[in-house]
């Protein structure tokens, strides 16, 4: 007979109402007992059984196969696990400061005290989300920006765009659609992560819809220039939109800035999985990030016709490396990769 569960009150936080949910699903299934879930999973009973222990978070493979072995829905989970990761990991509110008094005058009326400065904007921070994104998550862009500087650069980025300048970004001789490359580098300059370029949000647009922003296609329920499902679609919306599913049609406006909030909340999820992580990318964003993490070769093989339309494309519209000055070799660094 298995190890009986600590219980849980699901009021003692974010992560312990998580992990409570999850026991209620698997209750919900039957509550097969984990050894038979984990001949579903492909993942260990004890690493299962941790993963509803209201200790840490499963990670989004993980989660997955829980989810999918109980007959939940994993996009679903996914979607509440960030939401989870970032209470546990968004900095604590600061108390305001009060005011002082003001002094009374010599004549003992009260002085006029001068108008307060406005709040200084919190740095954008990045979410070092081991999420798992998707996620990624319930994001904000002030969520996905890795730094001051990256920030500060995303603002020196659209200023040249303004200007006219985005050929270091897109090659001109690509086809874009001219009307969209504005909003397409900006989706692809929304966080300082080295794969999430314009050319690999205009890459996976191509691959998509051809750029095709009344597209519609209800039989898969995916709608507009990034072919969004709605239920999808919301959480990569600004905040202040967040609270309802939003209904198609869905304008380029919503629809590129949200692939580039997408790609940044997903993007460490990825990291140190093999292969190139553009493609990784672009992978996840048409099937699951935990489909790449875990390599499901089934998955992976049916979108490749689409990974290779993605790959062909960035290479289109990937401007071309100046040429540089000649470096020494430099010896190789154990340890590295080439």
């Amino acid at each position: 007979m298995g190890r009986q569960e600590q219980p849980l009150d699901p009021r003692q936080g974010p992560l312990a109402e998580f992990a409570f949910d999850l026991r209620e699903l698997r209750r919900r299934a039957g509550s097969p007992p984990y050894r038979r879930l984990a001949a579903h999973a492909h993942y260990s009973a004890s690493t299962l059984a941790a993963a509803a222990s209201g200790q840490r978070l499963p990670s989004a493979a993980v989660l997955a196969a829980f989810v999918t072995a109980c007959g939940g829905d994993p996009e679903e989970w996914e979607r509440r696990r960030i939401d989870v990761h970032q209470a546990l990991t968004a900095p604590p509110e600061q108390e305001p400061v009060p005011e002082p008094e003001p002094e009374p005058e010599p004549d003992g009326t009260p002085s006029v005290a001068a108008p307060a400065p406005p709040p200084a904007r919190r740095g954008i921070g990045r979410r070092a989300v081991r999420l798992a994104v998707v996620a990624a998550a319930v994001v904000s862009l002030a969520a996905l920006v890795p730094s001051d500087v990256a920030a500060r650069k995303g603002g020196h980025q659209r200023q040249e765009l303004r200007s006219g300048g985005d050929a270091q970004w897109l090659r001109n001789d690509s086809g874009i659609p001219a009307r969209y490359r504005p909003l397409i580098v900006e989706a692809g300059t929304l966080c300082a992560v080295p794969a999430v370029t314009p050319a690999l949000v205009a890459a996976i647009l191509h691959a998509e819809s051809g750029f095709d922003a009344t597209l519609s296609d209800p039989a898969k329920d995916e709608y507009g220039i990034a072919r969004w499902t709605p239920r999808v679609l919301r959480y990569y919306l600004p905040p202040d939109r967040q609270a309802t599913v939003p209904e198609p049609p869905f304008t380029p406006e919503d629809s590129i800035p949200a692939l580039g909030r997408m790609l940044c909340a997903i993007a460490p999820e990825l990291e140190g999985v093999p292969g190139d992580h553009a493609l990784n990318l672009a992978a996840a964003y048409r099937t699951a990030t935990w489909v790449v993490q875990r390599q499901d070769t089934a998955a992976l093989r049916r979108i490749q016709p689409y990974l290779t339309r993605v790959r062909t494309a960035l290479t289109r519209y990937t401007p071309d490396v100046p040429d540089v000055p000649d470096v020494p070799d430099v010896p190789d660094v154990p340890g590295t990769r080439s």
